[in-house]
């Protein structure tokens, strides 16, 4: 299996720009078939314009750990993969 490609898609300034001025940093991830976006917003006075970017990796990163922990419970052997495999009703091609 192919890596995922992470960029940077886009940088936009959003929220009301008095009360809680906010930027929202969105990567673009690809790998074969999947493509999607995700956005992560930071607040424009918890880090410097030069290092938004790299705070909003970080976000991403915490994201995904995030995600792995909680599908944690879905995750299959190999052997249980091999069980429900022979278990289809489905006619073999």
């Amino acid at each position: 299996m192919s890596k995922f490609k992470i960029k940077l898609a886009r940088i936009e300034a959003v929220g009301r720009a008095e009360r809680d001025p906010q930027v929202c940093i969105t990567f673009q991830v690809d790998r074969e078939r999947i493509s999607f976006q995700v956005p992560i917003f930071l607040r424009i006075g918890d880090f410097d314009d030069t290092e938004m970017v790299r705070a909003a990796r970080s976000a991403l990163h915490r994201v995904f750990v995030e995600l792995a922990a909680q599908s944690r419970s879905g995750k299959l052997s190999a052997k249980d993969l091999q069980q429900l495999s022979k278990v289809s009703s489905r006619p073999k091609v």
